[in-house]
């Protein structure tokens, strides 16, 4: 057979399917070029989320730890120690409490377990601990310790110099709640821990 005696109709039938066989060839080229994209593009989008989730959770537990060192510096601000003034005659002794806080915070509840004369412990309890520097006096009564109920601000002429070495007088242990509730314990030993939350009671 000769192939020039093909007909143009059979030679254009040949060029369609040959034309059809190479459109589809690109089809599926196109189309796994579209997939290997859209692949791409979700895992980007995948990868921005895992990203952005990180960065969300450790800007959250930075924020966490601000706001733990920012109450436990709050908390940093109440202290208790003994003191006496400078007279020879009569000297008072007392324990000092301050509140040093640099936000005017107000505590409450503060409890103050003191070690005295002989070893003997007493308790000074105050209801609120405004901002500012309070003491209450131990005294002398019928050969015993006797306290002062009352605690009163230090006043600018009350020179009372602190105890840094007495053996025979020690705060035992300081605890207060803060104005978020939370209950804060300090001893020498174990420093500045959180005890518990207190919950305002329900009306």
């Amino acid at each position: 057979m000769n192939p020039f005696d093909l007909t143009w109709g059979s030679l254009a039938d040949w060029v369609a399917a040959v034309a059809a066989a190479l459109g589809a060839g690109l089809s599926i080229a196109a189309l796994r070029h579209a997939l290997a994209a859209n692949h791409t593009a979700e895992q980007t989008r995948l990868d921005a989320q895992r990203t952005a989730a990180a960065t969300e959770a450790r800007e959250r537990a930075r924020d966490a730890t601000d706001r733990d060192r920012e109450r436990r510096t709050l908390a940093g601000s109440v202290a208790a120690w003994w003191a006496a003034d400078r007279e020879e005659a009569g000297r008072r002794y007392v324990v000092v409490v301050s509140n040093q806080s640099p936000t005017s915070a107000v505590f409450s509840d503060v409890d103050v377990t003191v070690s005295g004369w002989r070893g003997a412990t007493h308790l000074i309890h105050m209801n609120i601990l405004p901002p500012g520097k309070f003491f209450v006096e131990q005294g002398m009564e019928a050969g015993q310790p006797r306290w002062k109920r009352i605690p009163l601000p230090v006043l600018p002429e009350d020179v009372l110099d602190p105890f840094t070495v007495a053996s025979d007088r020690s705060i035992v242990q300081v605890e207060y709640t803060d104005g978020l509730g939370t209950r804060w314990r300090w001893t020498p030993r174990g420093g500045l821990t959180e005890v518990e939350r207190v919950d305002a009671p329900v009306p």
